[in-house]
């Protein structure tokens, strides 16, 4: 069954390819390194054909599609690029203008009772109602000419925003790497378990072929024994590898939010091949120019660096420039409800517009020590980013360096064990003779097929070691896109049909 791989273009946002870092011409140069995310690159796929999805989910891509679609950790992680993306403006918002604008509508009723003496007299007692209403327009205009700390802060946030970028990048990496590791976790298992069954089943046909040579007399009961407790140590360990089968399964389903089956095997034809430059000082010379760790600390050391300034900074003086109009309008109305002036109605409107200009500087003299310690807090935190930043560089260097001779070692031991299983069946084979013409003993037959089902695993788990090793490679080096794990897609095959394992033999009182 083939898929179509080019409806998951998207998902590749270089042109990098799996095997471009292990089987290149020699000498051939890095690819290009450049940025490789876009802010939109989690988004939405399109579904595949509902006839292939069953299937394509058991494949590298597809796992990787689902784990885009479906990882709580990368979803949190875009979460946090997008409240990143917002630093830059906070920063800048410190340094623009702010303009403020009001209104403000009064309505106060106010009433008054009172006799007023004029003369030896009073007049009669008043009773008056007044009705005042305010309306007040403002509009406030404010510009920092002078303040350093904002200007750091500003930085700061310039920063703080390139850093959830280079973040959001280290989460998409890491995911394709946690997606890896757990694919090929579960193909380790399915290896040991496949090998396992084929030994329980020659361990079968071996127990079988000693009991009839027992029961005819040629052989003692001691190999039956052999033979049996051979039998049943295979079958142990097959029911311990279909629980690893299980466990990978479960955990590859909390990156995809899916449960699998039968995930897609490598190719026998898979090459693994040395990595290309091969020179150790090449990997690191590059991984240290476009590792994303190092990107994230060194954006780390600058935002403690602006922060310190910034707090440094707070003890000089700030000047702003203030501009301010208001329009205001008030009317007073008053009305005598009783006395000799019954009925009169007065009014008194008045009107007022204010416009200012004026320059503000602001100097801090005391504040309890808060600035002093904050300045003291701010520079110990930018030395302590220092320390991390080389710390970084420093388990860069010696990641890709462990890696780049975890490649080449895992090349040869993959290659001598695929000796090592040639042998192994030649041993077999001559075991089984001498057995048949009484040169060998049982328990050499049983040596020799642990022998040969131990190097196939050990073969399966070195190629496999390989593959998980290159991608970690490329992601110290910063090369890994998605490119490469749609590349390696490509090696993969559909499994052939599970093999039921051998039906347990009943014990036999001997």
């Amino acid at each position: 069954m083939t898929f179509d791989f080019p409806r998951l273009s998207c998902l590749a946002a270089g042109s990098l390819l799996f095997l471009a870092a292990v089987a290149a011409p020699a000498g051939a140069e890095f690819a290009t390194a450049g940025e490789p995310w876009r802010e939109d690159l989690v988004q939405a796929l399109p579904p595949p054909d509902p006839a292939q999805e069953a299937q394509w989910e058991n494949t590298l891509a597809g796992v990787y599609e689902l784990a885009l679609r479906n990882d709580r950790s990368l979803a949190a992680a875009e979460a946090s690029f997008r409240a990143g993306l917002e630093e830059r403006r906070l920063g800048l918002a410190e340094i623009l203008p702010r303009v403020n604008a009001e209104f403000t509508y009064q309505d106060a009723e106010i009433k008054d009772r009172g006799s007023f003496p004029i003369g030896g007299g009073a007049l009669a007692p008043n009773f008056t109602n007044s009705d005042r209403e305010t309306k007040r327009w403002a509009l406030t205009l404010q510009q920092p000419l002078f303040d350093l700390p904002a200007w750091f802060r500003f930085q700061r946030g310039r920063e703080l925003t390139e850093q959830a970028r280079a973040d959001f990048t280290v989460a998409q990496q890491d995911l394709m790497v946690r997606t890896a590791d757990a694919y090929f976790a579960v193909l380790r298992a399915m290896a040991n378990l496949q090998a396992s069954l084929a030994q329980e089943a020659a361990l079968t046909g071996q127990l079988e072929q000693v009991e009839q040579r027992f029961e005819v007399g040629l052989v003692a009961i001691t190999d039956v024994f052999e033979a049996r407790a051979a039998y049943d140590i295979a079958m142990a360990d097959r029911l311990g590898f279909e629980g690893d089968v299980e466990v990978a399964l479960e955990n590859l389903s909390v990156i995809t939010g899916r449960s699998h089956s039968q995930l897609w095997q490598l190719r026998e034809s898979f090459p693994v091949m040395d990595p290309t430059p091969d020179a150790m000082a090449e990997w690191v010379e590059f991984a240290l120019k476009h590792n994303a760790d190092i990107e994230v600390a060194r954006f780390q050391r600058e935002v403690a660096n602006h922060d310190a300034r910034a707090a440094a900074s707070e003890h000089l003086p700030s000047v702003a420039l203030q501009l301010s109009h208001q329009d205001r309008s008030t009317d007073v109305t008053r009305r005598v409800l009783s006395g000799d002036n019954a009925g009169a109605v007065d009014a008194f409107p008045a009107d007022g517009r204010d416009t200012t200009l004026s320059v503000n500087v602001s100097v801090p003299v005391f504040a309890g020590g808060a600035i002093s310690a904050n300045r003291r807090r701010a520079a110990a935190r930018h030395d302590s980013q220092i320390q991390l930043y080389d710390a970084t560089v420093r388990q860069v260097t010696q990641n890709t360096r462990a890696l780049h001779i975890s490649v080449r070692r895992n090349v040869a031991r993959t290659r001598a064990r695929a000796q090592a299983i040639v042998s192994a069946r030649s041993a077999l084979e001559a075991a089984e003779t001498g057995y048949e013409v009484g040169t060998r003993n049982i328990v050499d037959v049983l040596d020799a097929q642990r022998l040969l089902f131990s190097a196939i695993r050990d073969e399966a788990n070195s190629t496999i070691d390989f593959v998980l090793d290159v991608i970690n490679l490329k992601r110290q080096a910063g090369l890994l896109t998605p490119a490469d794990l749609l590349e390696l897609n490509r090696w993969l095959e559909e499994p052939p049909p599970p093999t039921a394992p051998p039906r347990p033999r009943r014990r036999e009182q001997s």
